[in-house]
């Protein structure tokens, strides 16, 4: 018996803990989709399998985790010669990547564009798989209140020109402690000499925007390593993500034994030198069933949430510096909510909608400021019920991307949690029609009458980390990470996710580009020569 199998015998648990976090067990919540296990639809074959040397005994890799990262690993692997195992906790693959669709609707609930697009090789997929899509380069229309903002509104520039002072001033005081994004640009538009009274009020309102893409509020978000608006061309997957998640895992489907799912990783027994066989336990989420299974390798792709919940043991801890650059890269949760309605009621000629809510009575005191937006956006806001007009929202308007007759509402936390919690569609659409109201391109019209609401639930998953992706807060020092990861590259355990690069984090063809670094650093340490290339990367 190996040590492996002799110490999951005795049902040891040792767990690498992170400094802060509490344990708390995974479950298969919000896997209820049934696996996409059928081939991509493809202009092109899939990648091309090179024939490899026959070896009398390759070298087998556990992959844990059948999103984009995971399962490029293991098809980069897998057309090496290794073995390869991709354990997945829910019923489909694609991880954070998850389409819905019904007929010809296709809504993507979690990552639906493609960023950096002149840089982004998956890019190159588009016309191989023939995805529709749609590049947002329209303009689009801000909202107060008060009602849609004037071209003469220029908070919006100030609080870009905040996002450059940000840069240069870290960029000159690196030592500088950091500081949140609200609390600093108050303090930059207070000393603003040359800008009015209303943009001083309302810069920090527009800034807010930034939340809808990071993911967590500007209270909590750094300033030192503020990741502001992408300027490069974003492009919407019409056509849905779930076609590029289908020709990752082409290759991998030759043989049904590969992808596993319903299969929850709970204990990964590893060591650096690779002396001995590496082990993973894992519950099947159907039977309840737990098994092990030994290979040379493992290469985890779980979200960083993952980790900071303490939702697998290592046997050893995770090094140290791992833990501790895990320990300062945080997780925020982005949420959209889907609403469909019997007619269009918002422009039909701009890709967004972003709302900017009032500024508080109390900032209104700080700038010293005679305005009236006091007396009437702020106490409105005070007095009256909760609403969605009390939370800054960036509104994708999908009669635009997809044809259908549907608003996509982003949300950050903490509202996410709140909003993802609510089990009653009335109840969340009664929260938002404010927002609608205000979106109206005739207000005296009734709103149309309502189809189906559709929420994000990554807050409440385990298996997404409790969250949407990795986001900088305030404190945080995520080259730490990134350090330790590469310290330990030539490890049999590696790490893959949008959290494990530095560029691209929080995107999908980062993860998957650290799904390719991880299987290189497998197949050098393997003295497997690395070809380089294949259908979207090249040497």
């Amino acid at each position: 018996m190996s040590t492996c199998q002799l110490r999951m015998a005795q049902a040891f648990h040792v767990t690498s803990s992170i400094p802060g976090s509490s344990p708390i067990k995974p479950s298969n919540c919000g896997s209820d989709l049934a696996a996409r296990l059928n081939a991509a639809t493809l202009i092109e074959s899939a990648p091309d399998e090179a024939p490899r040397t026959t070896r009398s005994e390759p070298k087998k890799v556990i992959v844990v985790g059948a999103g984009i990262s995971g399962l490029r690993a293991a098809a980069v692997l897998k057309r090496h010669g290794c073995e390869v195992v991709v354990l997945e906790g829910r019923d489909r693959i694609g991880g954070r990547i998850l389409t819905s669709r019904n007929g010809d609707h296709v809504r993507d609930i979690g990552a639906a564009w493609m960023h950096e697009t002149s840089q982004n090789e998956l890019v190159k997929l588009i016309p191989r798989l023939a995805i529709p899509y749609y590049y947002d380069d329209g303009a689009a229309l801000y909202y107060t209140r008060e009602g849609r903002a004037g071209s003469q509104f220029k908070a919006k520039k100030v609080a870009d020109e905040f996002a450059d002072y940000s840069e240069w001033y870290f960029e000159t005081h690196p030592d500088a402690a950091d500081r949140p994004v609200a609390e600093f640009i108050k303090e930059f538009v207070l000393e603003h000499q040359l800008i009015t009274e209303d943009e001083r009020n309302w810069a920090p309102q527009a800034m807010r925007e930034v939340e809808l893409w990071l993911g967590i509020s500007t209270e909590e978000a750094s300033s030192k390593h503020l990741s502001y608006f992408i300027t490069e061309r974003n492009l919407y997957m019409k056509g849905g993500y779930d076609r590029i998640v289908d020709w990752t895992a082409e290759p991998l489907r030759d043989d049904p034994k590969i992808i596993r799912l319903n299969h929850l990783v709970e204990d990964v027994e590893w060591n650096e030198e690779g002396v001995e066989p590496m082990c993973v336990r894992y519950k099947n989420a159907e039977t309840g069933i737990t098994g092990s299974i030994q290979g040379d390798a493992v290469v985890m792709t779980c979200p960083l949430g993952v980790y900071h919940h303490n939702l697998i043991n290592f046997n050893p801890p995770l090094p140290s510096d791992i833990q501790e650059g895990m320990t300062n890269w945080s997780y925020g949760a982005l949420g959209k909510v889907f609403f469909e309605f019997t007619d269009v009621f918002w422009s039909k000629d701009n890709d967004q909608f972003i709302f900017y809510p009032s500024p508080s009575e109390e900032d209104m005191d700080m700038s010293g400021s005679g305005s009236s937006v006091a007396s009437t956006n702020s106490m409105a806001s005070i007095k009256e019920k909760d609403n969605i007009l009390n939370y800054p929202t960036v509104t994708i308007n999908l009669w635009i991307m997809t044809g259908g007759k549907e608003l996509c509402v982003q949300v950050a936390e903490p509202l996410t949690q709140r909003i993802e919690a609510m089990k009653d569609p009335k109840q969340i659409y009664q929260f938002f029609e404010p927002l609608f109201k205000l979106l109206r391109t005739e207000p005296y019209k009734a709103l149309p009458r309502l189809v189906s609401v559709e929420t994000t639930h990554w807050t409440q998953d385990p298996l997404a980390g409790y969250g949407s992706y990795s986001a900088d807060k305030v404190g945080d020092e995520p080259d730490l990470f990134f350090d330790a990861l590469n310290n330990h590259k030539g490890s049999p355990l590696q790490f893959a996710g949008e959290h494990c690069t530095l560029v691209a984090n929080g995107c999908v063809h980062g993860a998957f580009k650290t799904g390719e670094t991880a299987a290189s650093n497998l197949l050098q340490r393997f003295g497997i020569p690395y070809d380089g290339h294949d259908a979207v990367s090249s040497k």
